[in-house]
């Protein structure tokens, strides 16, 4: 009885997949046998149809075509010149399938679900397969590809009531998930150990259909408080009842291909820096995805978000020179690549971020059926950094060395854009000190300079000392800026002979200083003069006495 349930079985599949005759099921009770040329037929038919099945689902790059092709190749050359046992034959081809599924599961991991953002499935879990009315765990794993932490993330899975669309039961009122975070990351590698998983629950429907289901997944987060919203698609393996017949029949039956994708593959700016205020030319580099059809009378809209007010009208961050934000073309072939070029004027009063630019898609296939899609991309726009000074206080203004002045003045930022980490410098051979840390500018904001320099060294020149003043922007970029300020250093006064003077000639601290010390200079010279003029006559008086003494003492005797 169960040889004959066994053959009847085995018959059912044959019809199913088109193959041979139920004959060709005829397996010996003895599964040690080496399989005959027909069971083999039997396993060639069911490898091809596995790989024409992918096909169908998946929009299968050219690389991954041929990884495949070599697989099935080798496969049935493998089967052909080796004697195997049908249950080897079977180990066998579910080991190829195996490897077919790496190949496309590999062309899928590096894409994003969307040209907008960075989340994505991760490749890290193999696709589940489940048979009519039993159970399966569905494991949505969820990558961040980009930069940005995600939070508060909602995954709800699109369900539907029609065999075609979803293989489950609905056995509940909403599959809604919530994720608290989803961390960026600077890798793939760290995307993966950063990954999310969400794991659903299904039973299959008893009336499911073979093949491979397509499940998308809804999902709304926030990045920096900005609500976003993205989909996600895995697949599932059905394996339907006897008779029940495959999902790809049933797409083929309906005459429906599947939707040509046109995404945004890479943009850049001419010139590469776009500042505020400026024309630059955008291009755009379009690919149709679709390896099955062609897209014809396609049409972009660009339209720049809007962003502020000129006096009471809002207005687009960016405008096209031409006055048309449209931009055509004729046809981009299955595969293929296009660019579409524009030239625009960023407007003068943008802040330094990025803005989004929205690119509307309008295009038909082959069969001039209707397509539309958005997509966005995101243009840098940066503002030039200005700063102005106020006049330099410097108290004193003339120190000798060992002494110390104080300088001080103020920087304000005149520009739209934020000064980082400001310092400041002294520079020249007579000072010293006086680096000054201002920290960040805001636009319209003030720092202050409060400095103190030492005298080092008397000054030979006129008196000039260079102030440097160096800031970052918002990239780490270092803009450095030189001014000039006059501080003389004088040499330290000589204490004098014999004690010279105790008193400290003060410098009165205002504009007329350095007429002030010529003055004290002078006068000190000319109390050395008369100091020395008067011990050479005392000098002189004295050897006058000594040489009368000597005359006297010789007219004594």
């Amino acid at each position: 009885m169960r040889k004959i349930t066994k053959l009847l079985l085995l018959g059912v599949m044959c019809l199913q997949l088109g193959m041979v005759s139920m004959s060709a099921y005829a397996v010996s009770e003895n599964s040690t046998d080496a399989a005959s040329s027909d069971v083999k037929s039997q396993y060639y038919a069911e490898l091809a149809n596995y790989k024409n099945n992918l096909y169908i689902v998946n929009d299968v790059t050219d690389e991954a075509k041929i990884k495949i092709e070599k697989l099935y190749s080798s496969a049935n050359t493998y089967i052909a010149n080796n004697t195997m046992s049908e249950s080897e034959i079977a180990s066998y081809i579910s080991t190829i399938k195996g490897q077919m599924d790496a190949v496309i599961t590999s062309q899928n991991s590096d894409k994003p679900a969307t040209t907008k953002e960075f989340i994505t499935v991760g490749d890290n879990c193999p696709t589940p397969e489940v048979k009519f009315g039993e159970t399966v765990n569905v494991i949505l794993p969820i990558i961040n590809l980009g930069t940005e932490n995600i939070t508060n993330i909602t995954i709800n899975p699109v369900t539907s009531a029609t065999v075609s669309e979803w293989p489950f039961e609905i056995q509940k009122s909403g599959y809604t998930e919530l994720v608290a975070d989803l961390p960026g990351n600077k890798t793939k590698a760290d995307a993966i150990t950063n990954r999310r998983e969400v794991t659903y629950q299904f039973k299959a429907r008893e009336d499911v259909l073979s093949g491979y289901y397509k499940l998308t997944y809804n999902l709304t987060y926030s990045v920096n408080g900005t609500i976003e919203t993205t989909t996600l698609t895995t697949y599932v393996k059905t394996i339907g009842a006897p008779g029940s017949g495959s999902i790809d029949q049933t797409a083929d039956d309906t005459s429906k291909m599947s939707t040509p994708r046109i995404i945004i593959t890479g943009f850049e700016t001419t010139p590469a820096e776009v500042f505020a205020g400026d024309t630059f030319t955008l291009t755009v580099h379009v690919k149709n995805t679709s390896q099955r059809t062609a897209v014809s009378n396609v049409e972009f809209d660009l339209e720049a978000a809007v962003e502020g007010k000129d006096e009471t009208a809002t207005y687009a961050a960016f405008l096209p020179t031409s006055g048309s934000n449209t931009v055509y073309i004729n046809q981009i072939p299955q595969g293929g690549t296009d660019a579409l070029t524009i030239e625009m004027t960023a407007k003068a009063d943008l802040a330094q971020k990025p803005y989004a630019l929205n690119i509307k898609m309008k295009y038909e296939d082959e069969k001039y059926n209707p397509y539309e899609s958005t997509t966005s991309v995101s243009i840098p726009i940066l503002q030039e950094s200005k700063f102005e000074t106020s006049t330099p206080e410097i108290m004193p203004a003339g120190i000798m060395v060992g002494e110390q002045a104080n300088i001080m003045f103020s920087i304000y930022n005149t520009g739209k854009t934020t000064l980082y980490n400001t310092q400041v410098k002294f520079i020249g051979e007579s000072i010293s000190g006086g680096e000054t840390f201002v920290g960040k500018v805001e636009p319209g904001a003030t720092g202050n300079v409060d400095a103190m320099v030492n005298g080092i060294a008397p000054t030979m020149d006129e008196g000039m000392i260079k102030v440097e003043i160096s800031y970052e922007d918002a990239a780490g970029n270092i803009t450095t800026s030189e001014k000039e300020i006059s501080l003389y250093v004088s040499e330290m006064m000589d204490p004098g002979i014999d004690g010279g003077f105790e008193e400290e000639i003060p410098v009165e601290e205002n504009s007329n200083s350095k007429i002030m010390i010529a003055v004290v200079a002078v006068a000190v010279i000319a109390v050395i003069a008369v100091i020395i003029i008067v011990i050479k006559k005392k000098k002189k008086k004295k050897a006058e006495l000594e040489l009368q003494k000597e005359i006297e003492g010789i007219d004594e005797p």
